[in-house]
C-alpha cells in the first residue's frame, strides 16, 4: 500500500513535470513568434529585400529674367581673423552674375590671388577664400562684393575684423 502510494506520487510528479515542460516550451515558442511580429519592420529592413523609398526632392536652380534686378547678400563671412590667416566670404546673388571683390586694409587694397572675379553658379552663389596679409593692420575693414548681370548690379559690404588673438 505504501509502495503503491509512492508509485502514484512519482507518476503524478512525472506527469506534472512533463506538462510543465510542454507549457514552458510552448510559451517560449509563442514569445519568439510574438516578438517577431512586433519587430517585423526591423527584420524586414535587415533583410536583403529592397523596398521602394520615397523620391528625394531635388532643388532646381531658379531661372531669372535677363533684365532682373541684381541683388547681393552675404551668406557667410569668416571674421574675426588674425593677420596671416585665411578668410572667406560666400555671397548670394543672381545666377550667372559676374562678381568682383575688394578687401581694403587702411586704404591699401589686398592683392591676394584668391580675390579674382567670379561668376555666380546656377544657384546664384559665389565664394572667395584669401589669405589676409601679415602686414594688415588690426581693425575692421570693408569686404566689398559687386555683382552685375546685363545693365543691373548689386553691391554688398561686409566687415572683416582683424584681431591680435582670437577669443
Amino acid at each position: 500500500m505504501v509502495m503503491n502510494r509512492v508509485v502514484k506520487t512519482t507518476i503524478k510528479i512525472s506527469v506534472f513535470a512533463v506538462v510543465l515542460l510542454v507549457l514552458i516550451v510552448a510559451g517560449g515558442i509563442g514569445y519568439i513568434w510574438y516578438t517577431g511580429q512586433n519587430n517585423s519592420d526591423e527584420i524586414a529592413s535587415s533583410d536583403t529585400t529592397v523596398k521602394a523609398s520615397k523620391p528625394t526632392t531635388v532643388i532646381a536652380p531658379v531661372k531669372t529674367a535677363e533684365n532682373a534686378k541684381v541683388g547681393a547678400s552675404i551668406q557667410e563671412l569668416t571674421s574675426p581673423v588674425l593677420p596671416g590667416d585665411n578668410s572667406s566670404i560666400t555671397v548670394k546673388t543672381n545666377p550667372d552674375a559676374k562678381c568682383t571683390i575688394s578687401v581694403i586694409y587702411d586704404k591699401t587694397p589686398s592683392t591676394d590671388s584668391g580675390l579674382l572675379p567670379k561668376v555666380a553658379d546656377e544657384y546664384g552663389i559665389a565664394s572667395w577664400t584669401w589669405t589676409v596679409e601679415k602686414s594688415a593692420p588690426l581693425g575692421k575693414w570693408p569686404v566689398k562684393v559687386t555683382c552685375a548681370k546685363g545693365k543691373m548690379s548689386g553691391v554688398v559690404i561686409g566687415d572683416l575684423k582683424l584681431v591680435k588673438q582670437l577669443e
